[in-house]
């Protein structure tokens, strides 16, 4: 079973659509439905995929390569690379048989996993071709959008685009159903219940990631207590909704996930060049300091004095430096100076150019006067004259 599993990947498959079924000659090697559980680093994956296929929680991965489905309670990522296998649901062969895919954990640097994303890709679009079901797992503790988490789910949208939201099931991971593990998430402030859980991630997402509907969500713990009737049941309920979850889905098609990993290549890319020209200016600046340590000797050589840069405060103390506030000062009192000096100019051209009113008014009541005199004198001699004729 296994070498049909991973045999030669040369099978071409080929898609049709009709009335919203997919058929596709590869089923027999990936049998629907197709279920991709991503996440971050040490979320726990692996454990849940082998437990959605009847294998232990803490299978070792043997007989596979790569680290495909094994588990570790290490914080560095085990599986290297996006890993499909099959199996009845909970290994239960009376179910039908389904493909379940786990992926690498991403971390905080993504750019330096383009290979791990590269592999995701070209597994899910050249060979799945098509998912029914994205599980995005976190962990309990995960209440919070962290600048990690934010960069992830980022990461997935541009991946797959926003249509992939359509097939996402939120899981909770570590999240322990025993009366203790529920007494503690109770009497924290506020409770932590799976509908506040549930809540308050939608409200996140659809803040970031602009959301036109609340996801599903399930709480399969993979370390329930087999012996305890409650975390039984709870694990069988929580499994069963993420099954019929999977049967109802509407099939995801894989053909044009590419687009995030161009844009990581253009952005790494883009990082490589600002370090050539980096690398680029440091050897212009070695080459410059060079040539200067070899011009110096060369003077030194010849035993031509070399004058010493002066500094700002050393040169204005030589020659005179004005600041924009002494400009702005000097040139106001030149515009007041020459007021002043058009004021006496004027004043001094009245004074000696123009006549002086006064002088003027005063040469004028003598020149009446004379006339005045002149004309009694002669009214005085015609009376004497008529005097003298009467006589």
């Amino acid at each position: 079973m296994r070498t049909a599993i991973t045999g030669v990947w040369s099978l071409i498959a080929c898609i049709h659509i009709s009335q919203g079924v997919i058929t596709t000659s590869n089923e027999s090697r990936y049998p629907s439905p197709r279920v991709v559980i991503l996440g971050a680093t040490g979320v726990g994956k692996s454990s849940l995929a082998n437990v959605m296929v009847g294998r232990d929680k803490n299978y070792e991965g043997t007989n596979f390569r790569n680290g495909c489905f094994k588990v570790s309670t290490g914080l560095d990522s085990i599986t290297k690379q996006t890993c499909a296998d099959q199996g009845y649901w909970l290994g239960d062969a009376s179910k039908q048989r389904f493909t379940i895919i786990d992926t690498p954990g991403f971390g905080d640097k993504l750019l330096e996993e383009e290979k791990t994303i590269e592999n995701l890709v070209k597994t899910l679009r050249d060979q799945v071709k098509y998912v029914h079901v994205f599980i995005i797992a976190f962990k309990q503790t995960d209440n919070r959008m962290t600048n990690s988490l934010r960069s992830m789910i980022s990461l997935f949208e541009k991946m797959f685009g926003k249509k992939f939201w359509d097939n996402v099931i939120l899981e909770a991971t570590h999240w322990n159903h025993g009366d203790d593990a529920e007494r503690i998430r109770s009497e924290s402030h506020p409770p932590l219940t799976q509908k506040f859980w549930s809540k308050e991630f939608n409200r996140i997402l659809q803040r970031e990631f602009s959301l036109g509907r609340d996801l599903d969500s399930v709480f399969i713990d993979t370390y329930y207590h087999n012996k305890s009737p409650k975390e039984l049941e709870v694990f069988s309920n929580h499994s069963r909704i993420l099954w019929e979850y999977a049967l109802s889905r509407e099939p995801f098609e894989c053909k044009d996930i590419e687009i995030a990993l161009t844009e990581i290549r253009e952005l790494q890319n883009h990082i490589d060049s600002l370090v050539k020209e980096e690398e680029v200016k440091k050897t212009i600046i070695e080459s410059l300091l060079q040539q200067r340590e070899q011009l110096q000797r060369s003077l030194t050589q010849y035993q031509v004095p070399t004058p010493s840069p002066q500094s700002e405060f050393s040169y204005c103390t030589t020659n005179k430096c004005y600041t924009p506030t002494e400009f702005a000062l000097l040139g106001l009192g030149v515009a007041v100076l020459g007021v002043l000096l058009g004021v006496l100019a004027i004043s001094c051209l009245k004074q000696q150019c123009l006549p002086d009113e006064k002088e003027e008014m005063l040469e004028r009541e003598r020149e009446l006067a004379r006339q005045s005199r002149q004309e009694s004198s002669v009214t005085e001699l015609e009376d004497s004259q008529v005097h003298l004729v009467d006589q």
